[in-house]
């Protein structure tokens, strides 16, 4: 299948205490959602019914979809005739997000405003619906969570537990804490070779401080990779090595960051974009055969055609461009 390529999940977590017991000052939470230009899908509508947050001592916090910001709003996912079951209190059970329709620097707001407390958290979960489960189903047959492929049909997404758990962080008192978990498709989604349902695997999430982020993004030039470009080439981002021997997507434990996808300018050009790259030095490659590069397996070789080594990546943008 094309693969799809990036998704962010953007955190703002702003302090609003001072001094004192970390444990016990008083925090703001803000919470919303980005994502990046894909190919593979028209809709990826996730479910999303609750988001927690637990910290390394203590109870956790967690938000229904009734704290959630514009709960009716449902991104074209509800099919046609149906509507969102309500719980008891006449709150949504869920709230829609299609991931495909907040790209770039784009996003939608979940929380905003919400009182946590300042201090170390282990980890924040988003309760997203099984689209497998007969009860996570519309009158319809349709799952709650799925995936609309190019040829309009709809598989269910499975998510297993039916939970996102995303790294550690930390509310700072006094300040402001912002988050973004990042989300690249081309690891987290996957399609099994029974092709009955696509999965959401937390492989290729990863979070950051959004004070220490920028963009990164740039133009390619047209003659490379024979041009073939969209559809086919992708921009890779790895940890700086001394060697050329990059690895693909599933061998992160050897450097690979992130990716993304090589799109038309709308002006005869191509351009990629990659948001939310924590700040620092990386190698920039171009891939010429990223669609080719299974998520699942590791070594499959890489045509690589330009390279840019140990690059800085400043806020608020960086430009690099391949030529």
């Amino acid at each position: 299948m094309k693969r799809l390529f990036l998704f962010g999940l953007t955190a703002a977590l702003t302090a609003c205490g001072g001094g004192g017991d970390d444990s016990a000052s008083d925090a703001k939470m803000s919470l919303a959602f980005s994502d990046a230009p894909v190919d593979a899908a028209k809709r990826v509508c996730i479910a999303v019914s609750q988001v927690s947050i637990h910290p390394i001592s203590g109870a956790e916090t967690a938000w229904s979809s009734k704290s959630f910001l514009d709960a009716s709003q449902d991104d074209g996912c509800t099919p046609p005739g149906e509507s969102i079951p309500l719980n008891a209190d006449g709150s949504p059970r869920f709230v829609y997000i299609d991931l495909l329709k907040y790209q770039g620097s784009a996003s939608r707001n979940l929380l905003a405003g919400q009182t946590v407390s300042a201090g170390e958290y282990s980890q924040m979960r988003l309760t997203v619906l099984d689209g497998r489960a007969v009860t996570n189903q519309f009158d319809d047959g349709t799952p709650y969570s799925y995936v609309q492929q190019d040829d309009d049909t709809i598989k269910p997404l499975e998510v297993p537990s039916s939970q996102l758990k995303l790294d550690a962080f930390t509310i700072t008192a006094g300040g402001t804490s912002s988050f973004t978990t990042e989300f690249d498709l081309r690891q987290a989604l996957v399609l099994p070779g029974h092709e009955a349902y696509y999965k959401l695997k937390p492989r290729g999430v990863r979070l950051v401080n959004n004070t220490q982020v920028a963009t990164l993004k740039g133009s390619v030039e047209g003659s490379l990779c024979a041009g073939a470009l969209a559809d086919q080439a992708a921009v890779y981002l790895y940890a700086p090595r001394s060697d050329d021997a990059y690895p693909d997507m599933a061998d992160t434990d050897n450097g690979f960051y992130a990716s993304a996808p090589v799109v038309n300018d709308g002006a005869g050009g191509y351009r990629y974009e990659l948001g939310f790259v924590e700040l620092g030095n990386y190698d920039v490659a171009l891939v010429c055969n990223a669609t080719e590069d299974d998520p699942a397996v590791s070594g499959d070789p890489l045509d690589l055609e330009r390279t840019l080594k140990a690059q800085t990546v400043t806020a608020p943008t960086t430009t690099l461009n391949l030529e």
